[in-house]
């Protein structure tokens, strides 16, 4: 008897099927005996002391002691019962807390949590609402011999990581900083042993503006000088309407009979009078007039390469800065690629681009020299001192103070966020309380600590700079024997003085943005020679020299070989500073500045003053002053209000600087209208009173 094929055939197809649903059922009953048999800490030894952290932080906010104020422990309490029976509201507070997750054995240990979700979250029990609010808490890992005997994966981040933790928690408003600093010991003590930690700050948002005497006073003065602004351009719209008008009726006559030139002189001489000097002083803040100023490109007066240079060099500070405050204030996922960013090729353009503070030096000697010693020629030598203070004073000072009150008063309501407190320390408290030391400039001298705006150390310089000035100009004014031999004696001052202060202090030749030396040491050097006037004059006097030079430059005739040689120097003493830090480069940088401007003014067919000509960096240069002002207002106000911690990567800082260039430009241009160039025009109404026709 034969076998039916088919039917074999499907006898054996569910054989198949019977013996692999036997073998999987067997396979899956060993896997679920090898896993019982195991201990369930592959994920919690990287996790689990994080979250056990946080559940006892809340229960000894609850429980743990009568250290804890009765209001904190009443409505933690309160907030635990609701969240245990399912209140949605009750859960966003626990979920704004910050967990670990993935990343940090690679040192992405910042928990910080979702900050909005806790502040703006309101539990509603039927006793009362319970408001919230957000803490930092830094954790600082010691070492200790009993806790290497069990290295968790979360110990080994805390000691070797180099970034210990830091986590995010949501808390009931009621419990103070002293409730949360206990609950945070008492905790650590019961998951980390070994493990300290503090609470760096707790708030909420900031809000009550007009509760604040000193913001709505600040608010007030801002808000006139808006409407002063406002009624200045309507006054300059109707004044040159009628003019316009007046023009018109000059050139035709009723019947429109042809008229004289004669005729027309005497008709231009019966126009209104020039208007008068309250009059001027209203339009001084026409926008109109101040944002025409800057933005009207003429021919100019021969170094038009300087504007491409200092909108270039504010670019790079932008840029430095834009790292360096990102490092300090923005919660890195990968922190160790921040710390490796310095020590690249490519990006020591960024550990020394505090270079670029040095061409305003030199800008700013060229442009003090030219303009003083072009006057001096027009008064035979007379230097009028007190004019000649006043008018660098009033030519700075009053955007200057206005971001200082801005700073200190508004700021605070401007945003919020995880970092915000922090991130905006050195422009809100800082300010109240030292802002009166810059309206002195004495700044880099007197509480540096706490210096408010503290990049603004450069104006403090700068200013003090200026006040020396005339012992240099009045003297090459007179005689460039005893003007260079005063400049000489200037620039080897500053030069042994930096040397001395270098040596007795063992600061080592490297940049000053570095992860390399201790931050005291580098704080050390901050205060005792990068922020002070004797050791960062070198530029400013070689930029005396330099205009000096423009004033009489077709006295100097170079051969396009000796200037293509000096191009050639100028490229090599440029790439020796980025990337040499010795020492002595410094007195090659000064010759650098100086053959790079003075090449760019004398080699006019070249491509790089070509570039550095261009009418683009007119305007652009005109809103310098006020941007290096706020840059640093601008970024802090984005970084800290990030709730997230974010990828450090090149294109990150790039798009960030970007951001960052743009917007700072953009407000720049306003502030300029409304602070900066009316007190220029004011004090040319005041000084041309007597002169109006």
């Amino acid at each position: 008897m034969h076998e039916n094929p088919k039917a074999a055939t499907a006898s054996t197809r569910w054989f198949v099927y019977i013996s692999a649903v036997l073998l999987l059922i067997g396979a899956a009953d060993a896997v679920q005996r090898a896993v019982d048999s195991k201990d369930h800490s592959l994920f919690e030894n990287l996790t689990a002391p994080y979250l056990s952290f946080l559940d006892d932080l809340f229960y000894f906010l609850d429980e743990g002691s009568e250290k804890i104020t009765e209001t904190c422990r009443s409505d933690t309490k309160k907030l635990i019962d609701l969240a245990q029976s399912g209140d949605t509201n009750a859960l966003k507070i626990f979920d704004a807390s910050g967990k670990a997750s993935s990343g940090i054995l690679e040192g992405a240990v910042y928990f910080i949590g979702f900050y909005s979700e806790c502040v703006k979250t309101i539990v509603h029990s039927k006793e009362s609402s319970i408001h919230s609010k957000y803490c930092l808490i830094n954790f600082n890992a010691s070492t200790s011999s009993h806790q290497k005997e069990v290295p968790q994966a979360s110990w080994l981040v805390l000691t070797q990581s180099g970034h210990p933790p830091t986590i995010g928690v949501c808390i009931p408003f009621s419990c103070s900083t002293e409730d949360v600093q206990y609950a945070t010991n008492a905790s650590l003590y019961q998951n980390f042993k070994d493990v300290d930690g503090h609470v760096a700050v707790c708030h909420t948002d900031q809000t009550g503006m007009f509760k604040d005497p000193g913001a709505v006073i600040t608010f007030c003065i801002f808000l006139v000088f808006f409407v002063i602004a406002i009624i200045g351009t309507i006054f300059d719209y109707v004044l040159e309407r009628r003019s316009s008008s007046e023009t018109m009726n000059i050139l035709s006559n009723e019947n429109n009979k042809s008229i004289s030139m004669a005729e027309l002189c005497e008709k231009e001489d019966q126009k209104p009078k020039a208007p008068s000097l309250g009059l001027r002083c209203l339009l001084a803040f026409s926008f109109k007039t101040n944002m025409s100023k800057i933005f009207t490109v003429g021919k100019g007066d021969g170094i038009r390469a300087i504007h491409g240079l200092k909108f270039l060099s504010m670019a790079l500070i932008i840029l430095g800065h834009t790292f360096s405050f990102a490092t300090t204030n923005l919660f890195f996922m990968n922190p160790g690629s921040t710390q490796q960013a310095p020590k690249d090729f490519l990006t020591q353009i960024l550990a020394n681009g505090t270079f670029a503070v040095d061409t305003f030096y030199l800008i700013s000697g060229i442009l003090v020299a030219f303009v003083t010693l072009k006057g001096l020629e027009k008064t035979n030598g007379k230097l009028p001192l007190l004019y000649f203070y006043f008018h660098r004073y009033f030519r700075l000072t009053p955007l200057f103070m206005a971001v200082i009150m801005f700073c200190a008063f508004l700021l605070q309501y401007v945003s919020s966020g995880p970092n915000w407190l922090q991130s905006i320390e050195m422009y809100d408290s800082w300010c109240r309380q030292n802002g009166w030391i810059n309206a002195l400039y004495l700044h880099n001298f007197i509480k540096t600590e706490n210096m408010c705006l503290s990049h603004t150390w450069y104006l403090a310089t700068d200013m003090q700079m200026y006040l020396v000035t005339p012992l240099i100009l009045i003297p090459l004014y007179r005689s460039i024997k005893y003007g260079f031999i005063s400049m000489g004696a200037f620039l080897f001052a500053t030069i042994v003085t930096t040397a001395v202060i270098t040596a007795v202090n063992h600061y080592p030749a490297i940049p000053y943005m570095n992860n390399i030396l201790p931050a005291e040491l580098v704080n050390d050097y901050y205060k005792n020679v990068y922020i002070k006037t004797y050791c960062r004059m070198g530029p400013y006097i070689i930029g005396i020299a330099v205009g000096y030079l423009f004033l009489h430059k077709k006295e100097l005739i170079l051969s396009k070989r000796t200037v293509a040689a000096l191009w050639c120097a100028t490229i090599a003493l440029g790439l020796i500073i980025i990337y040499l830090m010795c020492q002595p480069i410094k007195v090659y940088s000064l010759m650098l500045k100086q053959q790079h401007t003075v090449l760019c003014s004398i080699y006019v067919g070249s491509i790089v003053n070509s570039i550095l000509s261009c009418s683009l960096f007119v305007p652009l240069s005109r809103l310098t002053y006020c941007a290096y002002l706020i840059h640093p207002v601008v970024m802090n106000v984005y970084y800290g209000s990030t709730e997230t911690a974010v990828m450090f990567t090149p294109s990150f800082t790039i798009y960030t600087f970007l951001g960052n260039i743009c917007i700072t430009f953009v407000l720049s241009t306003f502030l300029s209208m409304l602070f900066e160039s009316p007190f220029v025009n004011l004090e040319k109404a005041i000084l041309t009173r007597g002169k109006a026709s």
